[in-house]
């Protein structure tokens, strides 16, 4: 297999070869089709999964980077740092190479965020940004040794070292906003009932500027050669189109495949439904957002063409469903959601 640096099994070569363990990161964006993605993946025996190690921290804990719009909904994470997360991350990983895994860990890059960086895009009402949390890694645990002193400067735009973002292999994954910004608003009104729900929290979630950067970083920093080409599967960051995902599945597993080295046996195309009682057993906001999912028995089509979708379009049964008011603003949202996803896009499997 290969990671950051690797030469990929199909020839093509990354920065620089090393042997260093191949980890996956599939930084996601709700919304995204990612937990489809995230499904046929978390079984595959080569792979060990982790989900949301710093979802906690982002949330809940003393350096929550969001208000949220739900309720305290889990006071044991009310202390929960993003060191924590990180440390349970590192825990997870080194058990998991020890027995010859690969790490597949599937984050929001919401969930990482410098909160200065978001800060940057998204200044707070107060002007006053929160600072980033500092975030160590153990020498000779996560990273490689050569990577492993102390850093003084970090330059991704996460809460995290770069020694260890170093180390990853990027699948980023995206939406057309026409359909992914109207989902997020549809699962969140559902939850809370409030319809006033245009807030920074919600520009956050729905902006894809920040998987941008990563994608930028990425290329600036560890995969040089990514930008010389457009579509295609041959370097990271991989970059994948939820939409794409679900309608041309076997294509687009065959790319992941092909440049991670995955065996395609091991991915899951079918599953059985989750029952009711154990979706009654979640937290509201995780049965609603994972509702399709967990009704499905495989992945099923979107019912759109990415070349035909149209925000004009779209927005016009926004209005019937939500009311202008909302519509409106859900429009404006994803108009200015469309250079980011469309410079991503290019770049697709």
């Amino acid at each position: 297999m290969t990671s950051a640096g690797q030469t990929s099994p199909n020839g093509a070569t990354t920065a620089t070869e090393t042997t260093d363990p191949l980890r996956i990161w599939l930084c996601s964006h709700p919304r995204t089709a990612s937990n489809v993605l995230a499904k046929q993946l978390r079984d595959h025996p080569q792979l060990a999964f982790k989900q949301d190690s710093m979802m906690d921290a982002c949330f809940f804990g003393p350096e929550k980077l969001f208000v949220g719009y739900f309720p305290m909904l889990k006071p044991e994470a009310k202390d929960t740092t993003f060191q924590d997360g990180f440390n349970d991350l590192e825990q997870f990983l080194v058990r998991a190479e020890s027995e010859g895994k690969t790490l597949f860990m599937k984050e929001h890059i919401l969930f990482l965020l410098d909160p200065e960086v978001a800060a940057s895009r998204f200044p707070p009402a107060d002007g006053q940004p929160k600072p980033c949390p500092k975030v160590t890694y153990k020498a000779g645990k996560a990273m490689t040794e050569e990577l492993s002193p102390p850093e003084t400067v970090k330059t991704n735009p996460t809460v995290l070292p770069d020694g260890f973002i170093r180390t990853l292999s990027p699948i980023i994954q995206i939406r057309h906003p026409a359909i992914s910004i109207p989902s997020y608003y549809r699962a969140i009104l559902h939850v809370t009932g409030d319809d006033d729900l245009f807030t920074d929290d919600f520009l956050y979630n729905r902006t894809y500027v920040f998987s941008r950067m990563i994608f930028d970083w990425y290329c600036d920093n560890v995969f040089p050669e990514r930008k010389k080409t457009q579509r295609g599967h041959d370097s990271y960051p991989l970059v994948v189109d939820g939409i794409d995902l679900v309608d041309d599945n076997e294509r687009v597993i065959s790319a992941i495949c092909e440049l991670t080295g995955l065996d395609k046996q091991g991915v899951s195309t079918g599953w059985d439904p989750v029952s009711d009682e154990a979706r009654k057993k979640q937290l509201p906001h995780q049965e609603r957002f994972l509702s399709t999912l967990q009704s499905s028995s495989g992945v099923m089509k979107s019912g759109f063409k990415n070349g035909e979708i149209s925000i004009e379009t779209e927005a016009e049964k926004w209005v019937e469903e939500f009311g202008s008011k909302a519509a409106n603003r859900l429009k404006e949202v994803a108009e200015a959601t469309m250079d980011d996803y469309m410079y991503l896009r290019q770049y697709r499997v």
